[in-house]
């Protein structure tokens, strides 16, 4: 009996009340360690994805997303895809949540590119869930560097999230608990764009 009144009382008041999301952070390069707001977008670019196909700024606009950054030939790129398996498969009903990847090298075999996404996209089946950006590698190092205020990836964060306004929400580490992180702030900024969108 004693296990039943709090449950009933969860249950009841669960609907009732409301519920609060500590929202992540924004960065730029007025607030490097995060501040409650800044108007700062990453710039726009324009590179291709692994089906050759045109992306930038304003096409991702509107989702939430995962910036990863990677050397394709980097011996850490299986333990970084096996952190980026878990959103691919715990968002893959969220047509809006996507994992952008860049490798400031500029890797430019294609076909191995779309081989490696279409290898990982057998979680979600959405080709847009998971893109790989390729283009002319000084291009690329200067937007990495200069758009994501990244200077040094092997000491820095190796992932992004950023929210549907093309802000950065959080700067994460390749270890188990910054993943932790990453994958509860792009949960919250998932609440709040649906909330803020009546759905």
């Amino acid at each position: 009996m004693l296990f039943f009144i709090p449950l009933a009382l969860l249950i009841f008041l669960g609907p009732m009340g409301k519920h609060n999301f500590s929202e992540p952070l924004y960065f730029g390069p007025s607030c490097d360690t995060g501040c409650s707001n800044s108007d700062y977008q990453i710039p726009d670019f324009a590179f291709t994805n692994q089906d050759n196909e045109f992306i930038n700024r304003d096409s991702l606009l509107g989702k939430i997303w995962v910036a990863a950054f990677v050397d394709f030939e980097d011996p850490n790129l299986p333990k970084i895809t096996e952190r980026l398996l878990i959103p691919n498969f715990k968002f893959r009903m969220e047509p809006d949540i996507s994992i952008i990847c860049f490798d400031p090298n500029g890797y430019s075999d294609t076909a191995a590119v779309k081989a490696y996404v279409t290898q990982n996209l057998r979680y979600s089946n959405n080709k847009t869930k998971w893109q790989f950006l390729q283009g002319d590698s000084a291009a690329m190092a200067s937007f990495v560097r200069n758009g994501f205020l990244i200077q040094d990836l092997k000491n820095e964060a190796v992932f992004r999230a950023v929210d549907e306004g093309g802000h950065i929400r959080g700067l994460y580490g390749n270890t188990e608990y910054h993943f932790e992180n990453l994958m509860e702030d792009i949960a919250i900024l998932n609440k709040k764009r649906k909330i803020k969108r009546g759905y």
